[in-house]
Order: structure tokens, then C-alpha cells, then sequence
């Protein structure tokens, strides 16, 4: 095989070379014939414009420019063997790779941050490419285009996930100055309040919490409506407003913004978060690492306070 005019193949010829500067011993090592190797000598020379070998008395001795392969030669054949020993369920810790992952920001908030600073740790070298939810998401992952995707059982992705990573449940916020009196609300209060409302997406999704209220025969009344969790805090503070939030969310909140949290009044099934990937990936040891890590960060269910 040649690449920019020189063969491939040759590189551990030149190896031998180089170590033995002797083209008996150097065929001898890579079981070769004397003639042949003789004949890969020659064609060394004639690529690199270098004798590489010449004589001095009864043996050879390397030109400065064939010293100066030594180094880099040695490497290439390392790295060379390094990947020639790579299997899907054995990864360097040195790799470099990227991951493209489509992931929620309850998700990024919740778990992967922290998985991805312990993942570091382990492959200094890897990249993580996080993209948004969106429409597109499914579709993305059914062709293989991103590696993981990490979201709840809202977004409807077209297979059934690979593994949940937890469970959480919704709870209410409020500013402690401001919001309701209390630390309990009753259905009807959460009807008759103004809401911050997230809200991602409108295809292929459906909200729990608003399943909840529907089936409890009510409504609420939406005030500001928002793309990311990230700004919730900061609408609903200094204001009478409540929002619906998974209780991690809260809890992260409430180390940063005077705010309380309040049980969400309906019944509801659990919130959970699942990891999805293509079958291509079931072997992928990077993968499979991402997802304990996330796993590992998250711990057990966040109680609602």
C-alpha cells in the first residue's frame, strides 16, 4: 500500500534497518531474504534521497538523516500497533474521540455535567458534541448520525430506550417572599395561580405534569412560557408565579434562588430518564462508560422538600 508514493509496507524493513545497520541481520528480523531485503534498501534510498546506510571499515553505520527517522519511525510503528490491537470492548485511556450526544437541558443539568467531568478523568482526549432536542432528534438517532440521546419519556424517539438512568417526580416552586402562603397547595390554588411553563418542543411530545392537571379536570394558566429550565428561577422570583419543575431541578435551585418548593397536586406517574442509542453502538465501551457515569452521578430520587 502507498501513501504519497511510499509503501507502507516497508516502514518495518526501515525499522530493522535502522536497529541492526546490518541488511543480513535486518532480513534475519523481519524474515526476509538477504536479496530482498537489499532490494527494499534500495528503494528506501531512492524515496528519501538518502544512502541511510553507508559503510565505515567492515560494517555500516546510519547518516545523520536516517537517525533522525529513528524517533518518529518508532512512534508510527507503536501507534500502529496500538490500533492494530483495538477491540469494541477494549479502549485505550489515551483515545481521541467524539461523541455526539442529544440530550435535554433537565438531562445536562441533572447528570450529564458531572458524567462528563468524571469521563475526563479517564479519556482526557474525548470530545462530546451535546445538541439540543428537537424535532429532529428521532431521526438523527434512527440513521446513526449521534451517538446518544438522553430524554424522557415525553419525547417519542421511535424505539424503547436502552436503559433508564433515574426516576424523579414534579414538584411546584415559588419565591419565598412573594409566592403562596403555605407550604401545601391544593389543586384548585395551582388552577387559579399564574405559571411559568417550560416547554421544549411541541412535536412528537406530550407533558406529564399536563397530562396530570387534564385528568384532574383542570387547567392552568400560563404566563410566560420557556424553552430551558435555566430561566425559571429567575422569571418566577419576586413574582406570585408558580412553576412545575422535576423535584432535581428544585433542588439545584434552591441552593441558588430564594425560592420553596411545594408538592405537586395531582397524582403522576414517575418522571424518568432514559438513555436511547442505535444498536450499531450496544459495543461501544465509550458509550457504555458515558451511561454508568451518568447513572453513577445521579444517585438515587431526589425527595421533594
Amino acid at each position: 500500500m502507498r501513501l504519497n508514493g511510499f509503501d507502507l509496507n516497508q516502514l518495518v524493513c526501515l525499522k530493522a534497518l535502522l536497529s541492526e545497520r546490518n541488511i543480513t541481520r535486518a532480513a534475519a528480523q523481519v524474515h526476509l531474504s538477504q536479496s530482498a531485503m537489499s532490494t527494499t534498501l534500495g528503494h528506501l534510498r531512492r524515496h528519501f534521497d538518502d544512502p541511510l546506510l553507508v559503510r565505515s571499515g567492515r560494517v555500516h553505520v546510519l547518516t545523520p538523516f536516517a537517525k533522525s527517522l529513528t524517533t518518529p519511525l518508532n512512534k508510527m510503528l507503536a501507534q500502529a500497533h496500538a490500533f492494530a490491537t483495538l477491540r469494541p470492548g477494549e479502549v485505550q485511556p489515551d483515545i481521541e474521540r467524539e461523541v455526539t450526544i442529544v440530550a435535554s437541558d433537565y438531562a445536562v443539568r441533572t447528570c450529564l455535567e458531572e458524567a462528563s467531568r468524571h469521563l475526563r478523568e479517564v479519556f482526557p482526549n474525548l470530545r462530546l458534541d451535546v445538541l439540543p432536542l428537537s424535532e429532529r432528534s428521532p431521526r438523527l438517532l434512527a440513521n446513526g448520525e449521534v451517538d446518544l440521546v438522553l430524554a424522557g419519556q415525553s419525547l417519542d424517539v421511535g424505539m424503547p430506550p436502552r436503559d433508564c438512568l433515574f426516576e424523579d417526580q414534579f414538584v411546584c416552586i415559588a419565591c419565598r417572599e412573594t409566592g403562596p402562603v403555605g407550604n401545601v397547595l391544593t389543586p384548585f390554588e395551582f388552577a387559579q395561580s399564574q405559571h411559568v411553563v417550560v416547554r421544549y418542543f411541541d412535536y412528537q411530545m406530550t407533558f406529564e405534569d399536563e397530562d396530570a392537571i387534564r385528568k384532574a379536570g383542570l387547567t392552568r394558566i400560563r404566563r410566560i412560557t420557556t424553552w430551558s429550565h435555566t430561566h425559571v428561577a429567575a422569571l418566577i422570583c419576586k413574582t406570585p408565579m408558580l412553576a412545575t419543575v422535576p423535584a432535581r431541578i428544585a433542588h439545584d435551585f434552591s441552593k441558588r434562588w430564594p425560592i420553596k418548593t411545594l408538592p405537586f397536586p395531582f397524582d403522576h406517574e414517575p418522571i424518568r430518564l432514559f438513555a436511547y442509542w442505535h444498536p450499531s453502538r450496544d459495543e461501544d465501551a465509550i458509550l457504555a462508560a458515558l451511561v454508568r457515569a451518568a447513572k453513577s452521578v445521579a444517585g438515587p430520587s431526589k425527595p421533594a422538600e
